[in-house]
Order: structure tokens, then sequence, then C-alpha cells
């Protein structure tokens, strides 16, 4: 997330790509794994799982999330 936004971060906390919600096979499943700043694991990660928008966008002012209309073709 920290990359997309062209900030460099030391990432320190491990993230479910997909929520497990309780699911074993998930939580275990190395491939839905991914490494995140504990600031974007702990803001922009939950509003994208909460509104399904990535929040926050690049330098030159495009939005990150590559569902926002601006990224689409």
């Amino acid at each position: 997330m920290c990359r997309a936004m062209d900030v460099v971060e030391a990432a320190n906390t491990v993230d479910h790509v997909m929520p497990h919600k309780g699911d074993e096979n998930l939580f275990f499943d190395a491939s839905n794994l991914q490494s995140l700043c504990k600031p974007c694991h702990d803001s922009a990660k939950q509003r994208q799982e909460k509104t399904g928008i990535l929040p926050g966008h690049d330098v030159a002012g495009i939005p990150v999330d590559p569902n926002h209309h601006w990224n689409r073709d």
C-alpha cells in the first residue's frame, strides 16, 4: 500500500489479503498473506475492508485503488 503511494516504509505487520473470518484454511494459506506497515494495516486496509475502496493517491494525485473510475479503461 505504501509502494502504491510512492512511500518507503518498513513492513512490520502480516496481513491477510482476504479476511479469513475464522476460516482456518484461509488463515494459514501463505498465498493469502502480505506485509504491510502498521499504519497502512490499521487504517487504509481497515477502511478498504469496510467500504470496498482503497484510500489514498500516488504522487501524481491518481487514486491508488485499481477499481476507482479514474483507473478504469
